[in-house]
């Protein structure tokens, strides 16, 4: 067959046309071997310009399109379109970027016009070889799994449960809601947590299209983008939930205490129990661990008292698969373990708390309602804040968690509300207030009596010690000496501050077990266990497993209102590309492998960052995977015999193009 090339050199208004002599340009293009027909308009990308585009592919019998332009990642999908309704193969159409790479960047008019000249005679010679692609669809499950069902995940779900579409809600606790729902205010507008979060878990549990799997575990995770297997575990919860009125007479019967993990370990619970006043779903859970009858003992008093016989004893862990189209990871955060920096006294001096410990201590709810008490049930005459415990220091986590400045001054603010006599001092190396109300907010604490904001130059640096029965607390102070208007000296002093209390906001880190379910999905993990995204700027919510996106503190330190945000992001990510009743295309510029000639190396294998190549054990040979394969080319880089090609960059294709830039 002939090659004949169409090539459309657009004006771009004034952007291009101002920038070179365009007429100079396309009687270039005219002499170009290859190039049957040249049109120069004033805007390609208008209904008026595609039409053009589409009629003379048909009437001069076109094979290839050139379309010098702007960029690619502006309207390469707009020409392709203009190709496919015209009946012309998408992938045979390149595009050279004389805007963005030229009239943009180049004032000389000469030389920006040679360059075009030079962007376009490259683009033919590579359009030359560039074959006719499919696009191949297969079928999709417009399902969703959400795996985790804090504020992140609850919104996700939300979002996603659309008609014909069904979402499993999973979390590994037995309630839902997060850690966010235990908090009694939050910042900036101290509204109550529970009030404000409960009528979403209460939407979410009464959803027709969200099945919410309580105590539930992910146990293998299989397939790709439309369709992955997601095989779960649901731990018993030996209480039915069908006849459960959540009396609680079965919790006072029991007579057994544990310590409550969902009190930070402050408060106790029973063997059956509610984690907290007002969890969610209203059902009581057997401590199948620390439950008498479950240690082989003679027990049954909880059965006993119920008068609804919805004690089930006999109820089995139960096994699922559940078929899905995509994943949505909304695992949450924890905090820095402040064992890790000795020097704070953690876990060995009394009346040291992290931050979530004192947001239990501040809860109605928690294991002192809502009264701050010293160990010895009095109450703190002083309350020291240090921030930035773990965070923004080498030796521990290098990054600011952004929320930590702002919920310590909403503890200071409860304080002074709680405890009007007791001064507090919040010791900083730099204050982090980004939220637009939180500077008003914090101006206003400080006109208030009883509170003392200290500035060190390394919170990290604190020494916290035991002097008579009292917490010491060390530190060097940064001062500004101002010796002139345009010079200062920094000067520091050893401070000592003597407290009853001390809270610590440690750095938010990534989910304890995030590390299982990153092996479970093939998904990466930075230092601190956070999911990496595809992207910071362009994906923030993707991952590089199609399909798999991230949501909330999973990802990042959030607060609430951005993890909302992110977490409509992520289902938003999913809506866009996995629609009800449609199929799904595959991606056909992938890598593809010659059989005849891989040797079997595996060196591919260990280099494709999407896990979309493996070994046939049979052929002994590398298979590229059409659905995972996203066409990156780093495997057509690495491989030591060149048998791995990249559709529509082939060497051949990739050459040609250089040899246009190159040729005088």
């Amino acid at each position: 067959m002939d090659i004949r090339i169409g090539v459309y050199i657009c004006e771009c208004g004034p952007n291009i046309k101002d920038a070179m002599h365009l007429e100079e340009v396309t009687a270039f293009a005219k002499s170009l071997e290859h190039v049957v027909f040249v049109r120069q308009f004033r805007l390609l990308c208008s209904n008026e310009g595609k039409e053009i585009i589409a009629r003379d592919i048909k009437e001069q019998s076109l094979n290839r399109i050139v379309i010098a332009a702007c960029s690619p990642k502006e309207h390469e999908l707009t020409f392709r379109k203009v190709l496919s309704e015209a009946g012309l193969n998408p992938y045979l159409l390149q595009i050279a970027n004389i805007r963005e790479h030229i009239a943009w960047m180049i004032t000389d008019k000469e030389l920006a016009t040679q360059l075009a000249k030079v962007k376009i005679r490259a683009a033919v010679k590579r359009v030359v070889y560039q074959e006719p692609l499919d696009v191949k669809e297969i079928e999709a499950s417009p399902d969703v799994v959400v795996i985790g069902a804090g504020i992140a995940g609850i919104s996700a779900a939300l979002t996603l449960a659309q008609k014909q579409r069904k979402v499993y809600l999973i979390e590994c606790l037995p309630c839902i809601g997060g850690k966010a729902v235990r908090y009694e205010d939050v910042f900036p507008n101290l509204e109550c947590a529970p009030c404000m979060l409960e009528p979403k878990m209460d939407e979410v549990l009464h959803n027709d299209n969200i099945e919410v799997l309580t105590l539930t575990e992910v146990k293998e995770v299989l397939g790709f983008f439309g369709n992955f297997i997601v095989k779960v575990n649901q731990k018993a919860r030996f209480v039915d939930s069908s006849l459960c009125i959540s009396c609680r007479a079965c919790i006072e019967a029991c007579p057994v205490k544990v310590k409550n993990e969902f009190d930070e370990n402050l408060g106790e619970r029973k063997a059956i129990y509610f984690p907290f006043p007002g969890a969610l779903p209203s059902v009581p859970v057997i401590d199948r661990e620390n439950c008498l009858r479950f240690q082989g003992k003679e027990c049954n008093a909880c059965q006993t008292v119920c008068a609804f016989g919805a004690i089930k004893y006999e109820d089995k862990d139960t096994e699922r698969e559940l078929n899905v189209g995509a994943i949505v990871v909304a695992t949450g955060f924890d905090l820095f373990n402040p064992k890790l920096a000795a020097q704070f006294g953690y876990g060995k001096i009394d009346n040291v708390y992290t931050s979530l410990e004192f947001e239990r201590i501040l809860s109605a709810t928690g294991p002192y309602g809502g009264k701050i008490l010293l160990k010895d049930g009095s109450s703190p005459k002083k309350i020291a804040l240090i921030h930035c415990v773990g965070s923004r220091s080498k030796r521990y986590r290098p990054y600011c968690s952004a929320i930590c400045c702002s919920y310590l001054i909403k503890f200071a603010h409860i304080i002074k509300h709680k405890l009007p006599e007791a001064s507090i001092v919040s010791i900083y190396s730099d204050l982090c207030l980004p939220d637009k109300e939180a500077q008003s907010f914090f101006d206003k604490l400080k006109k208030e009596e009883g509170i003392e904001f200290i500035r060190v130059r390394d919170t990290n640096e604190t020494r916290v010690s035991l002097e008579e029965g009292r917490i010491c607390i060390l530190n060097t102070t940064v001062e500004d000496e101002y010796k002139s208007e345009s010079h200062s000296i920094i000067t520091g002093k050893l401070i000592k501050v003597v407290a009853d209390m001390v809270v610590l906001a440690g750095a938010i880190e990534g989910a304890r077990d995030a590390g299982h379910l990153a092996e479970l999905l093939d998904l990466p993990l930075d230092e601190a266990r956070f999911f990496k995204e595809e992207h910071c700027k362009l994906s923030p919510a993707s991952t590089t497993n199609d399909g798999i996106f991230i949501a909330g503190c999973a990802n990042a330190p959030r607060d609430i209102t951005n993890s909302v945000i992110h977490a409509e992001a992520a289902a938003g990510g999913v809506l866009k590309r996995l629609v009800p009743g449609e199929k799904i295309s595959l991606e056909p510029t992938i890598a593809e492998v010659n059989k005849d000639l891989c040797s079997g190396c595996k060196t591919c294998i260990e280099v494709c960052p999407y896990r979309a190549i493996s070994y046939d054990e049979e052929e002994k040979r590398a298979v590229v995977s059409e659905m995972l394969c996203r066409g990156c080319g780093v495997c057509v880089a690495t491989c030591p015999s060149g048998t791995i090609k990249a559709k529509h960059f082939t060497d051949k294709q990739i050459s040609s193009e250089i040899e246009g830039l190159l040729e005088k």
